[in-house]
């Protein structure tokens, strides 16, 4: 009963499966993202415990087909999954949910308010929608069993006003969203290079994120978890060895409004980052 994070960067990876990042007899978090050829490649993952599947920001629509296929090679029929998380409204996060309400109209969809004003606008009724709202205050906690609970944590302007994360208390990976995304011309899985992956991530947190200040904010609240992993929507899962690097590097890093008047940093890395053969 274990993170599998460290058997991944050893072993190869057949992504046109799920991919176990924990398992137990009684509880599993898989990846179950898309696996096209592109920068902007977007994770999803799942949490399934007993008779409860959380799937976490599912992707767009052109994810679906993919998304559902992992998930049903864990699940058995796409129409157990329960709960859908969406850590913000962007298309590439959360433009799948409509397809995901056909198969289960049932769902709960666990998201802020703000989000949950703006999501239906992919095309569906939010009056007929189970939602889940995730409080600003950090109060929302859920208890899926098999011991564990899922902690939602607020993210303000990182890089929406209501974006939010959350900590798995079993598995204890944080499902970040946005945050600790990379751009990659080379995606893997799991970091293997920090010092690459910092540049990685770099290049996506200073055209999104709003400042350092509300980086700063955010690592400060998430540093007391014990975090085993962190696992964002974009670019690599970040294991356990390099975590702190990771909130370190966040904390300082100028972004969004820092570099109004600044030239950004960037462009010193662009090179380095896309002139990869």
């Amino acid at each position: 009963m274990a993170l599998k994070i460290e058997e991944i960067k050893k072993g190869k990876i057949n992504l046109t499966n799920p991919v176990i990042l924990y398992e137990s007899p009684d509880y599993k978090v898989a990846w179950v993202g898309s696996a096209e050829e592109f920068i902007f490649r977007c994770n999803a993952y799942l949490i399934s415990s007993g008779g409860i599947n959380i799937l976490i920001d599912p992707g767009g629509i052109q994810h679906f087909p993919q998304v559902k296929d992992r998930v049903t090679k864990i699940v058995g029929n796409p129409a157990n999954v329960t709960h859908i998380i969406a850590h913000h409204q962007d298309p590439d996060v959360i433009g799948s949910l409509p397809e995901w309400l056909k198969i289960n109209p049932e769902i709960t969809v666990i998201t802020t308010p703000r989000t949950k004003v703006l999501i239906p606008y992919y095309g569906f009724d939010r009056e007929n929608v189970n939602w889940l709202d995730v409080s600003p205050l950090d109060d929302t906690i859920i208890d899926i069993g098999n011991s564990s609970t899922l902690i939602f944590l607020s993210a303000p302007f990182l890089h929406f006003p209501d974006a939010f994360v959350t900590y798995d208390s079993r598995s204890r990976i944080l499902f970040s969203g946005d945050i600790f995304a990379a751009i990659q011309n080379r995606w893997e899985l799991i970091v293997k290079n920090m010092e690459k992956h910092k540049n990685e991530m770099m290049y996506f947190h200073v055209y999104y994120m709003a400042s350092q200040k509300a980086l700063k904010y955010f690592v400060n609240k998430v540093s007391p978890f014990n975090i085993k992993a962190i696992a964002p929507q974009h670019g690599s899962i970040i294991p356990e060895e390099f975590v702190k690097t990771a909130l370190d590097f966040l904390s300082e890093l100028k972004c969004g409004i820092d570099l109004l008047y600044e030239e950004s940093p960037v462009r010193s890395i662009m090179d380095e980052i896309f002139g990869e053969n």
